[in-house]
This record gives C-alpha cells, structure tokens and sequence, in this order.
C-alpha cells in the first residue's frame, strides 16, 4: 500500500514539473512575441542634414541653438576641414551636422537621446561624432590660444594712460567654473560652494580679448590660489617676459 501511494506521489511530482514547464516556454513565447525586433525609429522626414540648413538660414534661431551666428559657425566648420581633415561621413553625414550635433551638446548640456532624436542618428552616432568634433577642436588650441610675441602690448604702448606704467602688463587672469558631467564616485570633489557639479577653469586673455592661456580639469572645489600656484609651476604659463 505504502509502494503504490508513493508511486501514484511521484507520478503527480513529475506531472506538475512537466506542466510546470510547458507553462514557462509558453509564457516566455508570448514575451517574445511582444517585443518589437528591428523596428526603425529614426525616420522622421526632417533628417538632421535638413534641420541645419532650416536652422542655419536664421541668424535668431542658430544663435539660439548653437550659441554663434551662421558665418561663424561656417567658419569652424571649414576651419575644422581644412586643419582637422574631418569630412562628410560615407553615409552622407556633413561637417555642419556634426558640428551642429557637438554644440547642441555643449550649449545646453543636451542629453545625447535627445540630440539623437533631432537630428535622426542613433545615439552610439551621436557619441561617435561628438568625440571626432572635439578632438578636432582640441587640435586648433595651440592655433588660437598663445601669447603675443610683442615685448609691449599695442593697446598699452598706444595709451598715454597706461604706458609706461602697465608696460609689462601681457593681460588678464581670472577663473570660472564650467558645468562637467562626471562619475558619481568623484561627483564630491567636483562640487562647488554652489553645490553644483563644474570644473574650475583658469583662463588668461589678451587686451583685445584674445585668449592666451586656458587650464581645464581642475575640480569645482579646488581653490583658485591653488590652481594658480600649479599653472605658474607649468612651462608655458604666460609669466611677463624677463620676469
């Protein structure tokens, strides 16, 4: 008797397994079948190339989204040809919608799924092209920030009011925090006494508004004393001649 109700216990064990299985696959088939596969989502008809030719064709509304005027931003586009030998993408991706990708980003800290969604790229693209267009940028520094050569600086030897009396003065120096996007493991040491996530730049620029010297990197909390005292100790700090 004990044999046979032992028998009859495991017959039900294994017939609850197998049912118990044959429910699974079933709900893991219906799952499956829920989930859309290969589903194109960028095609919208304003693709990204006629986006910049609309926005670009306004000075209002390219200074509104690229924080520069239309000259100017067909400026850095040739100058990014022609120094950088960034070109079109093979699958017809140009230079001003790289280049309008890239500022979207750094104008209004644009979250890269949003800048994928206007301008109909995938956000790996998107990513892609921001490194290319900032490395490009990054090239052109020693294009733009140096110092004049002059051992007088032209706006003061001109003035009765500074010269002689400014003569060694090669311009100003100040710093300013830039918003940054870090790792949540060092997100305290970049937190200023605003209690915002930035970088501490030190910048120095010329009498005629030129920039002369930048130094990034510097974590939002680290004192501006400090971060001069480091730059003074690099070679190309822009010390007055003889001094």
């Amino acid at each position: 008797m004990s044999r046979h109700g032992n028998s009859r216990r495991n017959d039900n064990q294994s017939r609850d397994a197998q049912l118990m299985r044959i429910y699974l696959a079933l709900e893991i088939a219906a799952a499956e079948e829920d989930v859309p596969r290969n589903i194109p989502c960028r095609t919208s008809r304003l693709q990204g190339r006629y986006y910049i030719e609309e926005v670009l064709g306004n000075d209002t509304r390219c200074y509104e989204n690229f924080r520069m005027n239309p000259h100017v931003f067909h400026n850095l586009c040739d100058t990014l040809r022609a120094n950088c030998g960034i070109r079109n993408s093979r699958n017809g991706m140009t230079v001003e919608e790289m280049v309008g990708m890239f500022l979207m980003v750094v104008a209004h800290s644009t979250r890269l799924a949003v800048v994928a969604e206007r301008f109909q790229h995938s956000k790996e693209t998107v990513s892609r092209v921001i490194k290319v267009i900032a490395h490009g940028i990054h090239s052109l520094s020693s294009m733009y920030i140096r110092r004049r050569n002059a051992d007088v600086q032209p706006e003061i030897q001109s003035c009765r009011k500074w010269y002689p009396f400014f003569q060694n003065c090669i311009g100003a120096i100040d710093g300013t925090h830039v918003c940054a996007c870090v790792p949540s493991s060092v997100r305290g040491a970049y937190r200023d006494r605003n209690n915002e996530i930035t970088q501490n730049v030190l910048a120095a620029c010329s009498h005629d508004m030129m920039f002369t010297y930048v130094v990034t990197g510097w974590e939002g909390s680290a004192h501006d004393s400090r971060i001069l005292s480091d730059a003074a100790t690099l070679e190309l700090f822009p010390a007055p001649y003889g001094e």
